[in-house]
């Protein structure tokens, strides 16, 4: 018979019953013990009567998985008497976030191909799990129409009007409002706006619709995005202010400028050297600002901190910082208007880099100007630059000229691929990391119909049969063939899951 048996009365009586001095002394002693008991144990994971976590189990404890996939990761609690402990308090970790993420629930979702330890602990105590993320099945993505290079991150447009992102999204310039910091394949652009064409920046990526309003998504920490109301970034579209019908998009380091259908220019975000363009100096703007000097525009491109266009008349014009002769007008002084490039040539295009820049004429010659110290004028020589236009080598005829940061590249009417600077990473493409001042063909095996230089060590180019293809830096899954990490020497076809 327990104590406390001992001390009860088995029945009701019909008076109450008076327990003796002694009972009474041994009862107290009981609740004294049962509630010493309890208050021994003040761990927030544990149960009166059993002890401390000393032993915490993760299932699974090593698994593969694709990348895309999700899992979900169980903990189990032990005392040292291997009693389970009932505990709201597991605290998770990913060794490695840019291959797999782990959610408070223990969620896994795989990022791309590589190795990480999960680890779950509970107090003191932690347990792992190692898992592996493998590539899986792909195909290509088809019909694409365009193709744009960023920093690190590039997007794609396909038949219909449908936006694709990949790569970097820091500050949600991937546009598919995902929590995600990369993703080495193509994911839709939300919000089901049908672009007709695109135009990647720094840290964000703007569109633009068959009736000219323009939409952009990403950094908007200099008003880059062009949206009042948006805040320091927006991993969804978000509308232009100012109801203005666009023509053409262009978006820079942290500026972003277009073209109005009547033919004038605007930009708006970053205005450090004078880069909008509008009489202004480090006064940035979240909404769209006229460009000043009356010019009728029939393009523009916006660039590291300055820009260029090209008027109906074909005569170049830039504005903003100056460094290097990026101006093209014979000096490297800043300019908060536009001043004519020198030479008077006759221009078809312009693409204006981070420290120099490149035109077409109307008969297709390639010129560069600006910095030279690694070969991206293609003059055949390096140099500290030159602030007026220089002959490109070669004596090729382009269809189209684009822009790095160290390096140039420019496509044929015949479908070839041709570029030039530095070859770091290889960013030329042509099977090296070497240098060359004068254009080199990208090996590709594809009929190649356009290219868009990444500001960072990377290019992207269309093929005839409606695919992509990128080469160079692929630190953040820029290249869009699955993988992140590293380089590519030559181009790497864009796939998605074969789903």
């Amino acid at each position: 018979m327990s104590t406390l048996a001992a001390i009860r009365p088995h029945r009701r009586s019909p008076c109450p019953r008076v327990l003796s001095p002694a009972s009474v002394r041994l009862l107290a002693a009981v609740v004294a013990a049962a509630l010493a008991a309890c208050s021994s144990h003040t761990s927030s994971s544990t149960l009166p009567g059993v002890g401390p976590v000393t032993t915490v189990a993760v299932t699974p404890t090593s698994f593969t998985m694709a990348i895309g996939d999700t899992v979900r990761l169980t903990t189990v609690a032990y005392d040292k008497s291997s009693n389970i402990i009932t505990t709201d308090t597991v605290h998770w970790s990913s060794s490695d976030s840019s291959v797999a993420t782990v959610s408070d629930s223990g969620v896994v979702r795989a990022l791309v191909a590589g190795t990480a330890t999960i680890t779950a602990k509970v107090d003191s105590i932690s347990a792992t799990s190692a898992i592996t993320v493998t590539l899986p099945s792909t195909k290509p993505l088809t019909s694409v129409t365009a193709v744009v290079s960023g920093f690190e991150h590039s997007c794609a447009l396909v038949s219909g009007g449908s936006a694709y992102c990949w790569g970097s999204n820091a500050q949600g310039q991937l546009g598919n409002d995902s929590a995600n910091a990369v993703s080495p394949f193509p994911l839709p652009v939300s919000g089901g706006l049908s672009f007709v064409s695109l135009a990647a920046g720094y840290a964000h990526t703007c569109g633009l619709t068959s009736g000219g309003s323009a939409y952009c998504w990403g950094d908007n920490a200099q008003g880059e995005l062009g949206n009042v109301t948006a805040t320091t970034m927006s991993g969804t579209p978000v509308a232009v202010a100012g109801g203005l019908s666009f023509a053409m998009l262009s978006a820079g380091y942290s500026h972003t400028c277009g073209v109005t259908t009547a033919g004038q220019a605007y930009c708006w975000g970053a205005n450090e050297s004078g880069e909008l363009g509008n009489g202004t100096v480090g006064q940035n703007t979240t909404t769209p600002a006229l460009v000043a000097g009356g010019l009728t525009f029939a393009s523009v491109s916006a660039g590291g901190v300055f820009t260029c266009g090209v008027t109906t008349a074909g005569a170049g014009y830039c504005w903003g910082s100056g460094g290097y002769g990026v101006l093209g007008n014979g000096g490297t002084a800043d300019s908060d208007v536009p001043v004519a490039v020198a030479g008077g040539l006759q221009l078809a295009s312009i693409s204006a880099g981070v420290y120099h820049t490149c035109a077409l004429t109307t008969s297709g010659a390639a010129y560069c100007w600006g910095n030279s110290a690694n070969g991206q004028l293609g003059t055949g020589f390096t140099s500290l630059g030159s602030a007026t236009p220089l002959a490109v080598a070669g004596g090729n005829t382009f269809a189209s000229v684009t822009t790095g940061e160290l390096s140039s590249c420019a496509a044929t009417a015949a479908g070839a691929v041709f570029c030039w600077g530095s070859g770091s990473f290889g960013a030329l493409g042509n099977g090296s990391t070497t240098g060359s001042t004068t254009p080199q063909p990208v090996a590709s095996t594809q009929t190649l119909t356009s290219v868009s230089a990444g500001i960072s060590f990377h290019a992207c180019s269309l093929s005839t049969n409606g695919t992509a293809y990128c080469w160079g830096y692929d630190d953040s899954g820029e290249l869009g063939d699955g993988t992140a990490g590293g380089y590519s020497v030559t181009p790497q076809e864009v796939v998605v899951p074969n789903t």
